[in-house]
């Protein structure tokens, strides 16, 4: 309940009377209107925060991706380090093993120069049979332990060779293993370095253009800001305006509200006269037709209540010009003229001695006489709804002018009119003449309004009246 209280006093109604050459234009602010504003300047809001927060994060996102870039770029070239240092270590080794073959292939060397020396010995062993027993016997000895102390050292070489040669495979088969390791790490971390390459890039690509669009966002927000600075300048200006028009237009409206009330009693005035009840024939004028939901009015500051008060006034106004109108428009459709130029009222309406049998009797009308061809005018505006014969009537047209008006003519020499023209006020219909129950030349004239008779000469009198307070009523209005 609070909040709805709180949004019905933010949003309310409101309206911005202009005037324009005398003009009144109203501009009504509505409640829908407002929310909307509201909601769009919230939007754009949230839309500006939202682009904000991810760039942001899209710019947190790229600085942790880039140090992780680093980070893996660091790891290829250590990688790439012990892919050198593993080569070389594999070259040394490599080396050294051909050394120690080469030492090996000495050694062989070596053992067949024994060999060699030993075939020699056996055959100086022959070529000496001619020494004493104990001179081969020594050289003999000389000769094995030469020999066993070469195939000694031989052999303790071809162990050490065989042990370096076992060591050296070792450390080949290990190097061999590290640098296939390497490899398959160096390949991962190339698809890696790959991988966030073509992601930075696409980053980057987003990154831009959420830059374009936060830069976009901005101008946007720029061109906001200053249509609502040049709004509210005019709105100070329309405020300041309204201002001066309602304290300028007060009185002038005051004016013209008892000027309107004047033409109103005048012109009720005349209805009067002709008896009948101008309120009745008003009808559905009497209460002007208003309506709309029902919002409290709660005012908020002065301006607000000048524009209240402004605003009555104007209503009042308003509904006095509209009376007035609608007054001045059923005054068109009241036959208040005399149907000829000249002549005389020979019997009134009402009970009369029957001029035929010399009996009481009720006359509908008023009979006027007049100059031989005088012509029948149309006392108001209307539709010709009958021409030709009716009884004592004679030679008859009847006139619908609207509004429950209707006015007939009898008795007439000739007709120039036929059913269903719009003739004008004062507009000629027929001739004075003597056709139907007649004693002489004159024209029988009834007025009916509502389907009741009514008295002519009633209608003759506020028609004087109303000529006389018209031109009253026209300079009223003019003012």
């Amino acid at each position: 309940m609070k909040l709805k209280a709180v949004l019905d006093k933010i949003f309310t109604d409101r309206q911005i009377i202009i005037s324009t050459r005398g003009q009144l234009k109203y501009f009504r602010l509505g409640v829908s209107a407002q929310v909307m504003a509201m909601t769009v300047a919230i939007g754009f809001g949230g839309m500006f925060t939202y682009y904000l927060a991810t760039e942001t994060s899209q710019e947190k996102q790229l600085v942790a991706q880039t140090a992780q870039l680093f980070k893996l770029k660091n790891q290829y070239e250590t990688a790439f380090a012990d892919l050198q240092l593993a080569s070389s270590t594999l070259d040394a080794t490599q080396t050294e093993l051909d050394q120690q073959y080469a030492r090996l292939e000495g050694m062989l060397a070596e053992r067949k120069n024994v060999e060699s020396a030993l075939k020699l010995a056996s055959k100086t062993k022959k070529s000496s049979e001619d020494l004493t027993s104990e001179e081969r016997v020594r050289a003999l000895g000389e000769s094995l332990h030469t020999s066993n102390t070469q195939r000694e050292r031989l052999e303790l070489e071809i162990m050490q060779v065989n042990k370096a040669l076992f060591q050296t495979a070792q450390q080949r088969d290990q190097a061999a293993n590290d640098r296939l390791k390497t490899e398959q790490k160096l390949s991962s971390l190339r698809m890696v370095l790959n991988m966030y390459a073509s992601t930075k890039d696409e980053i980057y690509s987003e990154l831009q253009e959420t830059k374009q669009e936060f830069a976009r966002l901005q101008f946007d927000r720029q061109e906001k800001i200053d249509t609502e600075f040049r709004l509210s300048s005019e709105i100070s200006g329309l405020k300041s305006r309204l201002t001066n028009i309602s304290s300028e237009n007060k009185e002038l409206i005051a004016r013209v509200n008892d000027r309107a009330h004047e033409s109103i009693m005048a012109l009720k005035e005349v209805i009067s006269i002709t008896g009948l009840d101008s309120e009745k024939i008003l009808g559905s004028t009497k209460i002007l037709g208003q309506g709309g939901p029902y919002v409290d009015f709660k005012p908020t500051g002065d301006m607000l209540q000048m524009e209240q008060s402004f605003y009555e006034e104007a209503q009042k106004m308003e509904a006095s010009l509209a009376r007035w109108e609608s007054l001045q428009t059923i005054l068109k459709h009241i036959p208040l003229a005399r149907p000829v130029d000249v002549g005389y009222v020979t019997s009134s309406y009402g009970k009369r001695r029957d001029p035929m049998t010399k009996r009481k009797a009720h006359h509908s009308g008023v009979d006027i006489a007049g100059p031989k061809n005088s012509k029948i005018l149309a006392t108001a505006p209307g539709v010709v709804t009958f021409v030709g014969t009716n009884g004592a009537y004679g030679r008859m047209v009847t006139i619908d002018h609207g509004k429950g008006f209707k006015t007939r003519y009898g008795h007439l020499k000739k007709t120039v009119v036929k059913k269903g023209d719009k003739i004008d006020f004062r507009t000629q219909i027929g001739v004075m003449g003597s056709t139907g129950r007649s004693t002489g030349r004159h024209v029988h004239y009834e007025v009916i309004f509502d389907g009741k008779h009514r008295d002519p000469v009633k209608f003759f009198k506020a028609g004087k009246y109303a000529f006389k307070v018209t031109p009253k009523i026209q300079e009223a209005s003019n003012k």
